[in-house]
């Protein structure tokens, strides 16, 4: 008896769904970068129209950023880019708060020295970065890597999963606070990861976790402080 799976037709994914994940990634990128502003309205035709495209992929793009957090919907007025407020900035940071003290737990308990090196070169190559002109993206990027990684050596999926499910919040806020304190990844960002990496090498969970605890406090104060200020230095400008 032969099998006719040839007869069948191959199973790929439709070119609608790779399409709308492109113009999802482009705006989430143009989010990100603040070239839409807080409240800013999203226009489905105009994206379309720009974008060379239909409005399908379009819709279905923002209703992925709006899963994300990034893109809110209102009745009858249609889309726009979420105005973070300090109560979101407490919630995303008590949840991240969460998930980056399990990771550094199971990370002492489950990562090789080796893993643990990984994060302390990127200490290094903050380090480096700190020395010279950099620009706040740069800067940015290179602390979430940092605790992506984290999460990752911790070995506990879950965490990873969540925290990557966050990750897009944790960014616009980090980029917008480092837009408007520029000097805060030199004089005190560097300082905090190597600080945990230190403690981690030694084992000492407490200590890596304190240290943490003390980086997202005072971040989220800054945070806090900045979504609560009118005009161009708040997060809700």
């Amino acid at each position: 008896m032969t099998n006719k799976v040839s007869d069948q037709p191959l199973l790929t994914a439709p070119s609608q769904r790779t399409l709308s994940d492109y113009v999802a990634d482009r705006l989430r990128q143009a989010i990100l970068a603040n070239q839409f502003e807080p409240k800013q309205r999203l226009v489905e035709q105009d994206i379309a129209e720009r974008m060379q495209t239909s409005r399908g992929p379009v819709r279905d793009a923002l209703k992925t950023l709006e899963n994300e957090g990034l893109v809110v919907r209102q009745s009858h007025r249609g889309a726009f880019v979420a105005q973070l407020t300090p109560q979101d900035v407490i919630e995303i940071y008590s949840v991240r708060e969460a998930l980056e003290t399990l990771a550094i737990k199971f990370a002492i308990q489950n990562a090789s020295d080796e893993q643990i090196d990984q994060l302390d070169k990127l200490v290094r190559q903050m380090e480096h970065l700190a020395k010279r002109d950099y620009s706040q993206v740069e800067a940015t990027d290179l602390d979430l890597e940092f605790h992506h990684l984290l999460c990752q050596i911790s070995g506990h999926k879950r965490v990873l999963i969540a925290w990557e499910a966050l990750s897009t919040q944790i960014r616009l806020l980090l980029l917008r606070h480092r837009l408007w304190n520029p000097d805060d990844f030199r004089e005190r960002a560097v300082l905090w990861h190597a600080r945990i990496v230190k403690a981690m090498r030694q084992r000492d969970s407490d200590k890596a976790v304190e240290e943490l605890r003390k980086h997202m406090a005072i971040s989220t104060e800054g945070l806090v402080k900045s979504a609560s200020e009118d005009g161009p230095s708040g997060l809700a400008s």
